[in-house]
């Protein structure tokens, strides 16, 4: 877990979480959980690649 922090794309993604919970809250729904949903796909799919690469 601690690698997946050091990685651009992990924070990226945490924005891109932030930004979507923001858009929700203000109204704009689908907005928001097209970026909430972006957002969880970059950390699982980097994660993903991460684990692929040191096998």
């Amino acid at each position: 877990m601690n690698a997946l922090m050091k990685t651009k794309t992990f924070w990226g993604g945490l924005a891109a979480i932030a930004t979507g919970v923001g858009l929700i809250i203000s109204g704009d729904v689908p907005q928001g959980l097209n970026a909430l949903v972006t957002g969880l796909l970059a950390i699982f799919v980097r994660d993903g690649v991460r684990k692929l690469g040191t096998n």
